[in-house]
Formats: C-alpha cells, sequence, structure tokens
C-alpha cells in the first residue's frame, strides 16, 4: 500500500493548551497531545533539546509518520531535535477528528505547531522537513513565516497536480498503446483528472504499478479499493482543494534556503515538473537531489540516503 502513503496526505481560530515537553535534561524523547483549534493532536519528540529544531510533516493527507519515525528519522535524531506530528485526523490524532478538514484549518494547524514548538523549546528558528502533501503545509509555513523558519526540505513537492496527473496519464497510454493492451488503455481513457472519486485514483495508481514492474492482481485491487473508499470519506474533500495548487506560478520565490529531494522514477507528483519547479526557485540558497531507483515515496524506500544528505547539507549550511 505504498501509494496510500503516498496520495493518503470552517476556517477556526485556534489557540494552544498543551503543557510545554520536560525539558529537565539534554536528551529527549517524548509523545504528547497538544490541544490545537478544539482538537487533541499528537507529537513525538526525539533528540537533544540543544540541536536545531526540526518538524517533519508528513504525507498523504492522512498518512502519519510517527509510527515508523525510527525508519524515517533515526539518523537525522542524532544531529537535530526531530519532531513528528500526526496531523488532524491522522495516525494517533484521528480520535474526535473524523470530520473531513479543509485546506485552510491544516494550514492554521501548521503554524499554530510552529509556534507551540518555537516557544516550548526556547528556539527562534526551525527547520522544516516535508514529505508529498506535507509540502503544502511547508511552501505555506516558509512563504508566511520566513523570519521563523532556518531552512525547508521538500521532498517530492506538491507542484501542481492537474499537471503532474495528465502527464503521467499520457505517458501510460502511449505505453499500454505501444503493446497493444487495449484493456489498460480503455480504463485509463475513463480516469477523470482532476480525479472524481477514488475509483480514479485507484485505477491510474494500478497501471502506474504495473509500468513500473509490480503488478497488482484483481484481489489485491479489491483490497487497495476498499482502503481507498475508506480514505475517500475523511479526505478525497480536502484532496480536491489540492487541484487549485500551482507552485510554478505562486511558490517560486523563497526568503530562506530550500533544498528539493526528488525521485527520477516518481509518476506521483512529477519528476520533469519539480524539475521545471526548481529551474523557477529563486532562494538565497537552494540544491537539488535526484534519487536514482526510486519513485514517490523516498522516506521509505531511500531512508538512509535522504537522511544523510539533508544532514549533511545542513550541517554545511551551518558552518
Amino acid at each position: 500500500m505504498k501509494y496510500l502513503l503516498t496520495v493518503i496526505c470552517i476556517a477556526l481560530s485556534s489557540t494552544l493548551f498543551a503543557q510545554s515537553p520536560r525539558l529537565d535534561s539534554t536528551r529527549v524523547d517524548t509523545t504528547q497531545f497538544v490541544k490545537i483549534g478544539g482538537s487533541k493532536q499528537f507529537i513525538s519528540i526525539k533528540g537533544n533539546k540543544s540541536n536545531p529544531l526540526l518538524l517533519y510533516l508528513h504525507g498523504g493527507p492522512g498518512a502519519a509518520s510517527s509510527s515508523h519515525r525510527e525508519q524515517i528519522t533515526h539518523i537525522l535524531e542524532e544531529h537535530f531535535l526531530v519532531v513528528h506530528w500526526d496531523q488532524r485526523g491522522s495516525g494517533k490524532s484521528s480520535l474526535g477528528n473524523l470530520i473531513s478538514p479543509t485546506l485552510s484549518v491544516m494550514k492554521q494547524d501548521a503554524e499554530d505547531i510552529l509556534e507551540y514548538l518555537l516557544e516550548a523549546f526556547q528556539k527562534d528558528k526551525m527547520i522544516v522537513a516535508a514529505n508529498s502533501w506535507g509540502t503544502v503545509l511547508g511552501f505555506h509555513l516558509t512563504s508566511k513565516y520566513p523570519n521563523k523558519i532556518a531552512s525547508l526540505v521538500a521532498i517530492s513537492p506538491v507542484i501542481d497536480n492537474q499537471k503532474s496527473q495528465d502527464a503521467t496519464q499520457a505517458k501510460l497510454i502511449k505505453h499500454y498503446r505501444a503493446r497493444n493492451n487495449k484493456e489498460a488503455v480503455r480504463q485509463l481513457k475513463a480516469v477523470h483528472i482532476p480525479y472524481e472519486n477514488v475509483e480514479d485514483m485507484a485505477v491510474q495508481f494500478k497501471w502506474i504499478s504495473d509500468y513500473k514492474g509490480t503488478p497488482i492482481s484483481e484481489n489485491e485491487f479489491v483490497q487497495y479499493m476498499k482502503f481507498f473508499k475508506e480514505w475517500e470519506a475523511q479526505w478525497m474533500a480536502l484532496y480536491k482543494e489540492l487541484y487549485s495548487i500551482n507552485a510554478l506560478k505562486h511558490l517560486t520565490l523563497f526568503k530562506i534556503p530550500v533544498y528539493v529531494f526528488i525521485g527520477e522514477d516518481d509518476l506521483t507528483t512529477g519528476f520533469e515538473l519539480t524539475q521545471k519547479f526548481y529551474k523557477k526557485l529563486e532562494a538565497p540558497k537552494k540544491q537539488l537531489f535526484r534519487l536514482k531507483n526510486v519513485g514517490h515515496q523516498i522516506p521509505m524506500y531511500k531512508s538512509v540516503e535522504m537522511q544523510n544528505l539533508i544532514y549533511h547539507v545542513l550541517a554545511k549550511a551551518n558552518k
């Protein structure tokens, strides 16, 4: 269900009521709930409190990462104070948060988490590392609070869903036409972009997997559909809001260093589109990392390489 980790990422004024984490020792390894916008949301904190603060924004929407933090940030935790936040409705923050949130609510939550962590750990700035859907929130924070963000690490960033999915669709149809796979072409041509429902999402995913050499059996597809359906009730409305985002037009000027990570086999947010975004990107410092033999899910399948690169580039930047 690796793709679910990819695609499965009322404006409220928010006040924080949680107590600060215990800061009575150098090493921090704690979990807690903070109250944001009337809802309890889970955070997991690990590292040395004297190290730079790093907030990891997970993908989805809906794919909380705190439960597998040992895989995706264990190296970073030796050099940074790393915070995983289960966003509203995700992971351990799902209890009492079953109503589909809007994009504006999620952005407000991200702002409040930023303010809370800076105050709790008495830091002036933090590093933001964001994956997939998390980059939507990461771009928002860095645009609104450049004085509070030291650097942005954008992993498999969401640039333009419409263009990315159109390009993937064209590539898949061309591929299966060349192989005279009429059923694949028929199913792909029936997919609506923007996605109208999870059936569109699931069918494109099915043929992306097949294209990459990992075909999905009918029984497996039935199980995927069941999971997609459960995800749809919670997240589809928010996911559709993402089609309004066009980072190429509105998010190319930053006042902080930006480091972009892309998988060369990414058909979800579009490798070529991300390269185009990077070329337009203006920042005090920028760097592009192209990872081979990986698609959209860099934190899951290229975790060690990703973490080492993040550490070295940030350590070099701070010298």
